[in-house]
């Protein structure tokens, strides 16, 4: 590993250090720089929950990964520090953390790192943390060994998450070079008029279980909702959940998850603001499928959630049934 130089004089929390001491590159080092390469930006409690070591020891690295320019620290979170008051320090990839990476082979984009953090707002750095919290619980999750799936009578003795990059890296090549691998579109007559709408959902995942004797994949598009979009509008020009919903449920129909991303098994998945929210949700699905429901949806709120087993919760589906991931 390469080796770099930290002061023992304490630095600012948004100033790198002058002169930091030398630190030798770790595994674990590189992991950290894995995690926030994937979600873009995390908080150091979700770094220390993902590496499951000393809390201590791992702010000691993040410093350090930060004083050398791996890890950058968006300046956009002292305005929402000035509202909430100390919170956890925030991290985002750094050029030299990228280069890094690229080193080792991870296909991390060519851009301007510290330009692309500069550009992140509150609102889309809070947006990110709270996907990533859901993700990093279900990583966690996956950890855990030997689980039941009840309604396949299967006992599974490892789950695996499966993350983006793997999944774009094995999908057809227009998704691997798409400037949005993820964006979903579908064609539609509004008015008389062919039309193409569109939604990026706000992450891509993937479940491997395993029973000892066999292994079973399943995939699932995330979507969470803050609650600031309306259910439904009274046009189809604007935003709305039910025009999400719809077109989702019509690219699915139309196999836009096979000749897009080259993925079979596909759900897609709604956390939520509150219970009431869900049940408009599935309300919206009951009118979009003629009352038939769907399969295809599963939903739930923050606050039901908060605290579960993400594989153990029961989530509910686009017919109303109870299911859980392992289902």
């Amino acid at each position: 590993m390469m080796g770099v130089t930290q002061s023992s004089q304490r630095a600012r929390r948004f100033e790198r250090a002058a002169a930091p001491r030398t630190m030798q590159l770790t595994a674990r080092d590189l992991a950290l720089l894995r995690h926030i390469a994937w979600h873009r930006f995390l908080s150091s409690a979700q770094l220390i929950a993902l590496d499951g070591g000393n809390a201590s020891n791992v702010l000691a690295r993040l410093r350090g990964l930060y004083d050398h320019g791996y890890l950058d620290r968006p300046l956009a979170q002292l305005n929402h520090l000035a509202i909430t008051g100390p919170t956890p320090m925030v991290y985002g990839m750094a050029p030299r953390g990228a280069a890094m990476l690229r080193e080792f082979g991870d296909p991390i984009d060519r851009v301007d790192w510290t330009e692309k953090n500069k550009r992140a707002g509150v609102i889309f750095i809070q947006h990110t943390l709270a996907v990533a919290e859901f993700l990093t619980s279900l990583e966690l999750s996956c950890r855990k060994t030997h689980r039941t799936s009840p309604s396949q009578q299967l006992d599974i003795n490892n789950a695996e998450i499966i993350r983006q990059p793997e999944i774009l890296a094995a999908a057809p090549p227009r998704a691997r070079t798409a400037r949005y691998p993820l964006r979903w579109t579908v064609d539609k007559f509004i008015r008389g008029e062919q039309e193409r709408l569109s939604v990026v959902p706000d992450a891509l995942f993937g479940l491997r279980f395993d029973s000892g004797t066999a292994t079973f994949d399943t995939f699932v598009i995330f979507e969470l909702d803050r609650g600031t979009i309306p259910i439904e509008r009274s046009t189809s020009d604007h935003r709305s959940i039910r025009r999400k919903l719809e077109i989702y449920y019509d690219g699915w129909r139309a196999r836009r998850h096979i000749d897009q991303l080259g993925i079979q098994n596909v759900r897609v998945m709604f956390l939520t603001s509150s219970p009431p929210r869900v049940e408009h949700m599935l309300a919206a699905v009951d009118n979009i499928t003629g009352g038939n429901g769907s399969g295809f949806f599963l939903f739930a709120d923050r606050q039901s959630l908060a605290g579960r087993d993400p594989l153990e919760f029961q989530w509910t589906n686009g017919r109303g049934e109870k299911v859980r991931l392992t289902d």
